[in-house]
């Protein structure tokens, strides 16, 4: 998943807790209930297919790998026991079907590395009742031939991994595109109480952002604007506090443009007070995760 796609996910993830934490709210909006499900279903989706996805092919390469080591060793010393056979009853034929070496061998393609493999085995088993004292027989037959055979196996493996990635990706996408559509949803019906509930909708309109991450340890990033002028709101106290534990977590004034950073706060859903003389003091609520930048945007409004 792109970085891109991560930092939206996040931004799933932070509405759903948003929606999930104003219970009281979000059952007075038609439908809600039918698209905060689609929406979790999404998320769902997408986390799912991209936790598989995030299986690397290097495992099942490198076991191709070490497959392919094992059979060609094998193939070369069962091919210095027929040489050595070979040799003896003084056969130029098998003495030349038999020879392969470990440097040919691992030149090989790997269905040829197979072919060359079986047509050895057919050579083996054909001679099979003279070549006791050689040290082939039926149980190094055998050994042989599970080692062809996982090595077969083994061939398609990495191409069938890569093609299970794309797949993989898809549902990822259209997982995406469910999330879009839920939310494009939920965005109409917010819209409903835009004026009866400004502190709701406000602090779902910060949870709908996508941030982009390589902000370091920050974890809050704000600013306090007049709601007519959009002028800076210089020196504004913002309070963070735990809906469970009012006292004050954190609390920060707004500097020369507005604006204010809080650096390592814990996860939570925190109530933030946003007050300054001579305007309305107003209250919001906020997403926090560790691993996400939560960005504030405040309007306030002259008493």
């Amino acid at each position: 998943m792109t970085s891109k796609l991560e930092s939206k996910l996040k931004m799933l993830l932070s509405l759903q807790i948003y929606l999930l934490s104003n219970p009281v709210i979000t059952a007075t909006l038609p439908h809600c209930a039918e698209f905060m499900e689609a929406l979790n279903v999404a998320i769902i989706q997408i986390q799912t297919n991209s936790e598989k996805n995030q299986i690397s092919t290097k495992g099942v390469t490198d076991n191709k790998s070490e497959i392919k080591l094992e059979l060609v060793n094998c193939v070369a010393d069962n091919s210095r026991k027929m040489q050595a056979f070979a040799s003896y009853i003084n056969n130029t034929v098998l003495l030349a079907e038999t020879k392969m070496t470990v440097t040919a061998l691992k030149q090989q393609s790997s269905i040829a590395l197979c072919d060359s493999a079986n047509g050895l085995y057919l050579l083996v088993d054909h001679h099979l009742g003279e070549l006791t004292p050689y040290g082939l027989n039926a149980e190094s037959q055998t050994n042989f031939k599970s080692l062809i055979d996982a090595y077969a196996t083994a061939i398609p493996q990495p191409r069938q991994k890569q093609l299970n990635g794309k797949e993989l990706s898809l549902f990822v996408d259209r997982g995406f595109e469910a999330a879009d559509k839920a939310c494009a949803d939920i965005d109409t019906l917010v819209e409903i109480v835009h004026l009866s509930q400004p502190y709701f909708y406000q602090g779902y309109r910060n949870a709908r952002k996508i941030v982009e991450q390589g902000n370091g340890s920050l974890q809050v990033q704000g600013k306090v604007i007049d709601a007519i002028t959009q002028h800076p709101i210089i020196d504004a106290t913002v309070s963070f506090s735990l809906p469970s534990q009012p006292t004050v977590v954190v609390e920060k004034q707004t500097a020369e443009k507005g604006g204010f950073n809080i650096k390592s706060l814990g996860e939570g859903v925190y109530s933030v007070t946003i007050s300054k003389v001579g305007y309305k003091t107003q209250t919001i609520t906020a997403v926090v995760s560790w691993d996400a930048l939560c960005v504030l945007e405040i309007d306030l409004e002259k008493l």
